[in-house]
Formats: structure tokens, sequence, C-alpha cells
């Protein structure tokens, strides 16, 4: 009866064991964002044919996940508290526990930036932007964006990553590191296929858009150069398409020298974007009505800061519509 129960005991014992193990989830920061990051290929490189809408949504869902687990993953190896919202109010009892509330995406980026010294490009961090917008609309909002503009956001953040985990995670890992050495190898592989995809549209483009290349600049939405300015301008890579005026801001915002939009003398419309870059030799540096195309790169505001441009050839330097306001006012006061 004795042996009975101890063999009983080791039987219970086990199933214990069992439950626990099964009940453990063997996920650290780093194996839980290359996790997600699998996923996310194994949604846009499909082996049959293109992804479809519901292999874009999981996708961009998984890779925002594993963008920020891994870097935040970064963040913690330098300390733990860079990790939390307000690293001044961090304690190290609630962060054993997980129970606190993290910085932002944008924000890791930043603080990688300011206080690790890493160099995550303005590029870059507007493609993780433009990542976690869309992963928002899918959501919560639902999304009937263009998939040509999904994919290529993915397949830009996947390359960042990818050379991110290279050369910032894998140098110091431990325990992780033949695991992580394993699925990169993996990875790489996948990420030519969606690459390969965005550069088979990108190729198809290129004779379509090279009589645009003076009025051609990058699209906020896919990052290709293809956004064709005019009254509606319009992506021929990704198909979106926008309002001058948005198109202008949007671009002010996160590309140009400056933010502050000019009056266009041709269009008379707040559309002119100050040092922007077009196709045609994507360096910044030019002045350009987003509604009408019409370039005034050396043109100077009006002396009487209307906001509009004056040819710099004019004296004085006061736009057409402010000297005949002038005129009235010096004639009415003459009187």
């Amino acid at each position: 009866m004795t042996e009975q129960n101890n063999c009983d005991e080791r039987e219970a014992e086990h199933r214990r064991r069992v439950v626990r193990r099964r009940r453990d989830m063997d996920f650290t920061p780093v194996r839980n964002g290359m996790d997600f990051l699998h996923s996310a290929f194994e949604h846009l490189s499909k082996r049959d044919g293109e992804p479809g809408a519901r292999d874009l949504k999981y996708a961009v869902l998984h890779l925002q996940a594993a963008v920020e687990v891994l870097l935040k993953a970064r963040l913690i190896r330098e300390h733990w508290s860079l990790v939390f919202s307000d690293p001044g109010k961090a304690k190290r009892t609630d962060y054993d526990k997980g129970s606190f509330q993290s910085c932002t995406v944008l924000g890791a980026v930043d603080r990688l930036n300011n206080i690790v010294s890493l160099q995550i490009s303005k590029e870059q961090r507007q493609a993780i932007s433009n990542l976690a917008d869309t992963r928002n609309a899918l959501t919560h909002l639902g999304h009937t964006g263009s998939v040509y503009a999904v994919e290529t956001q993915a397949a830009y953040v996947l390359d960042f990553l990818l050379t991110f985990i290279h050369k910032e995670l894998q140098p110091k890992l431990t325990s992780e590191g033949p695991y992580v050495k394993t699925a990169m190898e993996a990875l790489r592989n996948r990420l030519g296929e969606v690459k390969a995809l965005v550069k088979q549209r990108s190729q198809r483009l290129e004779g379509e858009l090279k009589p645009l290349v003076g009025h051609t600049v990058q699209c906020p939405d896919c990052q290709q150069w293809a956004l064709v300015l005019g009254d509606e301008p319009a992506c021929h890579f990704c198909l979106s398409r926008s309002e001058p005026h948005v198109a202008a801001v949007w671009y002010a915002e996160n590309y140009a020298a400056t933010d502050v939009l000019s009056i266009c003398p041709s269009c008379g419309e707040y559309t002119v974007v100050i040092g922007a870059s077009v196709a045609q030799g994507k360096t910044a540096g030019l002045d350009i009505c987003f509604r009408c195309t019409t370039e005034y790169t050396d043109w100077r505001g009006c002396e009487l800061e209307c906001g509009m441009l004056v040819d710099p050839r004019k004296e004085p330097l006061i736009c057409d519509p402010c000297m005949t306001d002038v005129a009235e006012r010096f004639g009415e006061g003459s009187r």
C-alpha cells in the first residue's frame, strides 16, 4: 500500500510539473519581440502569392508590437527605469511585477537617441510613427487604406528593425544568442521577399513617373518618391490622394526646411513649401507650390509679412496685393 501511495505521489508531482511548464511563458522581452517579428514576416511574405488584407492587418499589428518590445528591450539594457513613462517615479518593485505605465514607442526612440546615444534617423522615426498610426487605425477605426502603402511601411520598418537587432541587441545576448542568431538568418531571407514586391512595383512605375520628377515628392503614406503634386496630389505607388494644403502642411512639418507655408502668387493658396525635395535630384532647397507646382526658389517673403512670396528682382519687396492696399490707404489719407 505504501509503495502504491509513493507511486501516486510521484505521478501527482509529475502532473504538477507538467502543468507548471505549460502555464509558464518562456518569453523574455527579446524572445517576445522576435516572436512578434516572426509572425509579421509570416503574414507579409506569403509563399502562395501576395499577402491579402487580413495578412497585412496582422502583419502591422505584430510588427508594431515587435518594434515596441525590442526598442524597449534596448532601453532596459541601459537601465530598467527608462521604460517607465516617468523614469523619475520608477520603482524597482513595480518593474519586477510589471505593474507600471511604460513610455510610448516614439518616446523609446527619443530616449534611445538622447540618452543611449543611438542614431535612429528622422526618416526611421517617421516610419515608426506612420506604422503606429496605421496600427491604431486598424485596431480602433478599421482601415481602408492602400495595401501598397501598408506593405511598403512594413518593409521599411522591417529593414530598420533587423539592423537594430543585429547592432544593438544581438552582440550582448547570452542565453538567447543562439535563438536570435538562427531566427535572424531566416528573417533576412524573408525580408528579401517582402522588399522584392516593393521593388517590382517601383520599377513598373519608373517610366510613368520619369516626366514628372520635377514636381514629385516623397509620399507620407508609403515613403516612396511617387507623390505627384497638383490640384489633387496623388501617389502613383500606393494610390493615396490628398488635398494640396493638407499635403503641404504634412510635408512642411516632417520633411521641409521650415514648417511655415507661404502664399503662392500664382494660385493664391497657402500651399508653397519652403525647402522641399523633389524626385529630380532628391536634394532639399526647392520652394514649390503643392497645388500649381510653380517653383519659387530664391523668392523672398513680402516685407509687410502677409505671407505672399515676392520676386527678388522687385523693388521694394512688397507683393502686388499689399502694394495696392498701401496705395488705396495712402489715397484715402490724402483726401
